[in-house]
């Protein structure tokens, strides 16, 4: 006899809830009826009794197999075994009682299929047979999120160990970024942040501990919150009566990896490499001999995992080089007719600011003009593999390697009695990580750390059948830290030349190799961005569950407090070198570079475009977010199902502990150089300048926290009220109809972005000097900083001159918290064979989105808005560019920026705010449009097999970016993380050979160890391309872009004609726009 059930999928929590009704063989309800509702496994029983509408419901139990028993004086004794709950899950059962004595039993077995008949949630849910026997790749339980439609994968496909926390959840929402979606592991989060609005993992369990595991792409719970996206929640497993334990290791070894395609490509061998994980789990009852039996009372669990692996790293390989021996000696005549090498001192003035040299006799640089410190440095590059500019990287220094990484949990369930149960858990892992050593020396190289931290208490009581009180603590404790390798610590800077008195620039604890940058890594740089940042995450929630008559209530509410700690040794607090064609070109409108060349040169003269040093500050930064709902989940009928709900939502401001921050920005204050700028602006000779900007205003200033404004770097909106509802209708027996609507808000506090720190973080720019023909150029790495007084902090302490000459920014003082507004209405069908199927149309719409805004920039005004390169908009650039004598020259208030120096383009004279470089704030402007349809089918394990696949069509537009910056609203375009057609697919069938199997049914023993247990199993997930960013350097011009399929080559994919770069010394304000979809 089959019962009738249905299945609803929750968000957050990860216990499930069994409910029912009780009714007579004439649909008569039976109120009073004593259920009892028993965990198989544990012994654990939940005794309810049914109300006036014969109605009960039973929160709060661990995802497992259930016993459910029905007793009522004048009903035969009513018994469902088999009872699957899985994560997440509200499961309905529909019982008839028929009339005879208690003394008779009526047993009925759960069906393997169910609807959903409770809610509209969409997502996948997947038990704990397919997260421990599907072949996930290096054992990551989060590609399981794959599998639901509505997501998109946003990670690197390369980053895909359990030990990569941001790349594994890197997945878009039904129109939602990736990365912005929740994470919970037993009901708690299990999230840290690595940039701005950019949630990643704290921690990853094994799989080999996991029960169960559950995405949810959409849910109209109002229990549900801290998320623009969905949930993704991990239950793991508890002990039961019986023992149970595993051992396992994977292995995979590098003589069976395939090469990478852009490799292969290239002819770039695959470095020697593998990857072992290996792990084990044991879990029971509490057995302490002769002192505590824990039988059906006290449960353990224990897992442990660990990796070693070393895997290529082609990212840099492509277009990356260390120079050849030619190269290094001056020697560029190979690519005569490629690049000319031009000499900055015999630079000439041209008129209109502009300067003209002259070419090095056959392309080679002299030796004596070669800088010795140049040569020490190379000193530090390995050696080329071959004679050519691209891949020729030794392949060995292209691994990346991992060892160790350890990851434990341990869990303790105590059933208390009956009416009260809790757990405790506490998981943590390490990682360290070897990589980037490209140039095999100590000028390269990072060792990058994780050490994660989690724990968890949760206690559930039952005060009588239809209350029941769930409290929770959680803390997440995850540190992030990287710094170069042992070598490059405490670096001597004279052993590269440098004089004596950089050294004592920098403290030698903060001292590391030096950073040097080429253009779009055409030589391998040397930046590094060394941190160490732990980020702490405590939680308490409280949920008190009520069942009245066919509402089933939840009042309930959550508070996170979210600290992060940063101290810095990147190595631009050393000295940061940077180098381009500036100064070895032929004039400013020469054009572009080829393969980085003219840039080595300019190494090779030791004069760098840019040189500056940093002085950077830790800080430490902390937010609170508070959250309260109310849901009431309606049992209308046996057909119909409201969920309607209401939550409301507060987060606290950002706060910067010792008030180390900037908050906002005094538009109207007047800098005290105003005076003199307008004086010496006044005697400025450029008639075509001055009918534009007549008068020079030497207007605003940042303002402090603590200081300027209170300890919040701004204040946060209190009306933030986000209303749920939705509805499922069982139309017939095998059809539910199903639809929702919910709003849901973004991050305001420490998830939103870091502190700004100017004044506490400060950056000196080397300035310039001049050749002999008076054309600028900046002094030699020979004398780095010579001349330039090295600019400490200062704190607040300069108020509103603090940033004068150079890029700030402030925070929007009024934010709004950014608001999806998603809904949906489809069906699911329950076909032949226990498969049940799915179709939904899903929409999303995004408003009140936060985007950058830079206030300073150039105005629309003064920019060519011609679509083609002509005469008019090179003569527009040539204006805007030219160099004029600037009126804050000499000004101690600029001192240690490019505004000190002698001379200023005209641009910077035509900004808002002329005092300063970028003024970067936000706003919530932006919007998002989001529409798909979706559809799914999936049959639960039996009869030897499990089936799932997924399918999403959809259509994602934004307008989050400003085409020029000064425009008056973001341009509407398709959305980077637009995915046009996913697939995603997961099969599991067991071979039909072994003892009680269809073939070889009386193996036993030996025989059957052999040839019985053996699986089929396989996951695939297929996704279009995003559409293609082209950077600001690219100038499009109009024509047509794609290329017929048959003609595309890897080497040319669209139409590279239609654009033609923008010149280096162009005025732009030009962001990044997509042009071409790759597929």
């Amino acid at each position: 006899m089959l019962s009738s059930s249905a299945v609803s999928l929750r968000a957050q929590e990860t216990r499930g809830t069994i409910r029912g009704k009780a009714l007579d063989t004439n649909g008569a309800v039976v109120p009073g009826a004593s259920v009892k509702v028993t965990d198989v496994a544990r012994s654990a029983t939940v005794t309810l009794t049914t109300n006036d509408d014969g109605l009960f419901q039973a929160p709060y139990l661990v995802p497992g197999t259930y016993q459910v028993i029905v007793e009522v004086t004048g009903f035969k004794r009513y018994v469902q075994d088999g009872l699957l709950l899985q994560i997440n899950e509200t499961r309905d059962l529909d019982i008839v009682l028929e009339v005879g004595g208690t003394q008779e039993t009526v047993t009925v077995t759960a069906e393997t299929t169910v609807l959903n008949t409770a809610d509209a949630s969409l997502g996948q849910a997947v038990d704990q047979k397919r997260v421990s026997e599907l072949p996930l790749v290096h054992g990551d339980p989060y590609s399981l999120i794959g599998l639901s439609p509505g997501v998109a994968h946003t990670g690197s496909q390369r980053l895909d160990r359990p030990f990569e926390p941001t790349h594994i959840v890197g997945y878009a929402v039904d129109g939602t970024r990736g990365n912005r979606s929740d994470l919970t592991i037993d009901g708690v989060p299990s999230t840290a942040t690595a940039n701005a609005n950019e949630v990643i993992a704290s921690y990853v369990p094994p799989t080999d501990i996991i029960q169960e595991f559950k995405v949810q792409t959409a849910t109209f719970d109002a229990q549900f919150g801290n998320t623009e996206g969905g949930v993704t929640s991990i239950s793991i497993k508890s002990g039961t009566n019986a023992f149970h334990g595993s051992v396992y290791y994977w292995a995979e070894p590098g003589t069976w990896a395939a090469n990478d395609f852009f490799g292969n490509s290239r002819g770039q061998e695959r470095p020697e490499t593998k990857s072992g994980r290996f792990g084990g789990s044991i879990n029971g009852p509490v057995r302490i001999p002769w002192l505590y039996n824990g039988t059906d009372k006290t449960f353990f669990l224990f897992g442990y995992e660990g990796i070693r692996d070393s895997r290529p790293r082609f990212d840099a390989g492509a277009s990356a080089f260390v120079p050849t021996e030619a190269l290094r000696n001056g020697d560029f005549s190979a690519y005569s007719s490629n690049i000319t090498i031009y000499d900055p001192l015999t630079r000439a003035s041209s008129g209109s600011g502009q300067f003209t040299a002259q070419p090095f006799a056959g392309n080679r640089i002299p030796e004596s003009r070669i800088s010795p410190v140049a040569r020490a440095i190379l000193g530090y590059y390995s050696l080329p593999k071959n004679s050519g500019l691209l891949g020729n990287i030794f392949d060995s220094t292209l691994t990346e390697v991992t060892d160790p990484y350890d990851n434990f949990t341990f869990r303790i369930d105590q059933n208390i009695s009956e009416n009260n149960r809790f757990f405790v858990r506490g998981s943590w892992y390490n990682r360290d990580s070897h990589y980037n050593d490209y140039l095999a020396s100590e000028a390269s190289g990072v060792n990058f750390r994780f050490i994660s931290r989690q724990g968890v208490i949760d206690d559930v009581h039952t005060f009588n059948p239809t209350t029941v009180l769930n409290v929770r603590y959680g803390y997440n404790r995850f540190i992030r830290g990287q710094d170069q390798e042992i070598d490059a610590r405490g670096f001597d800077l004279t052993q590269l030349g440098f004089p004596s008195y950089f050294n004592s620039y920098v403290g030698e604890d903060a001292r590391r190799f030096p950073r040097f940058d080429f253009p779009a890594n055409t030589v391998l740089g040397t930046g590094f961005g060394n941190e160490f940042r732990p980020i702490d995450t405590h939680s308490v929630a409280g949920t008190l569950n009520k069942v009245l008559e066919k509402h089933a209530l939840k009042f309930g509410t959550e508070l996170r407090i979210y600290r992060e700690d940063s101290s810095f040794t990147s190595n631009d607090q050393t000295g940061q070198f940077i180098f381009d064609n500036t100064y070895t070109r032929q004039n400013s409108a020469s054009g572009t570079d080829f393969n980085g060349l003219q840039a080595f040169a300019s190494f090779l003269l030791g004069l760098p475009t840019t040189t500056q040093i940093v002085r950077r500050a830790d800080y430490s930064e902390y937010s609170k977010t508070w959250g309260f709902f109310v849901q009431d989940d309606w049992r209308v009928n046996d057909r119909l199902t409201l969920n309607l709900g209401l939550r409301y939502e507060v987060e606290t401001p950002l706060v910067e502990r010792n008030n180390k921050s900037v908050s906002g920005f005094d538009f109207a204050y007047v800098q005290p150089t105003q005076t003199t700028a307008q004086t010496r602006y006044a005697a400025l000779n450029d008639p075509a300048l001055k009918a534009f900007v007549p008068q020079l205003n030497v207007t605003g200033g940042l303002l402090f926290a603590g200081q300027d404004t209170g300890r919040g770097l701004y204040e946060t909106p209190k009306n933030t009220f986000l209303p749920r509802a939705g509805f499922a209708y069982q139309w017939g027996d095998r059809t539910v109809i199903r639809g929702g609507f919910g709003l849901f808000a973004g991050f305001l506090g420490q998830r939103r972005g870091d502190v700004s720190q100017p004044g506490y973080t400060r950056t000196t720019v080397g300035v310039l000097t001049t050749n002999a023909n008076n054309a600028p150029l900046p002094f030699s790495l020979s004398t780095p900083f010579s001349n330039t007084t090295i600019l400490e902090p200062v704190g607040s302490s300069l108020g509103r001159q603090t940033g004068l000459g150079g890029g700030i920014s402030f925070f929007n003082q009024n934010p709004q918290v950014s608001k999806q507004a998603r809904f949906q209405i489809g069906f699911q069908h329950e076909l032949p064979g226990g498969v049940v199927a799915e179709a939904v149309y899903v929409g999303n719409r995004g408003y009140d989105i936060e985007i950058t805004r830079n206030i300073n920039a150039l105005p629309n005004t003064y920019l060519n808005t011609d679509n083609s390169r002509t005469a008019a908009m090179n003569s527009n650039n040539t204006f805007l560019t030219a160099q004029v004598a600037n009126p804050f020259r000499g000004l101690a208030e600029f001192q240690g920026t490019g505004l000190f120096n002698s001379t200023i383009a005209r641009s910077q004279l035509l900004r808002p705010f002329p005092a300063f470089g970028d003024i970067n704030t936000s706003n919530n402007d932006g919007k998002s449009w989001y529409h798909a349809g979706q559809f799914r089918v999936e049959k639960r394990f039996s009869q030897g097999y499990t089936v799932q696949g997924s399918y999403t069509w959809s259509k994602w537009i934004q307008a989050t970016e400003y085409l020029n910056a000064a425009d008056p609203e973001p341009t509407r375009m398709i959305s980077d993380q637009d995915v046009r057609h996913r697939i995603s697919m997961s099969a599991m069938y067991s071979l039909p050979f072994g003892k009680g199997r269809a073939f070889l049914t009386d193996a036993n023993g030996l025989m059957n160890a052999f040839v019985g247990g053996w699986q089929i199993q396989g996951v695939t997930q297929l996704q279009s391309g995003f559409p293609i960013v082209f950077a600001n350097d690219a100038f499009y011009s109009g024509s047509e872009v794609s290329i017929p399929s048959d003609a595309r080559t890897t080497g040319q994919w669209f139409n590279t004609a239609a654009f033609t770069s923008v010149l280096n010394a162009s005025a732009t304000n030009a962001t990044p726009v997509n042009h071409l979809r790759t597929l």
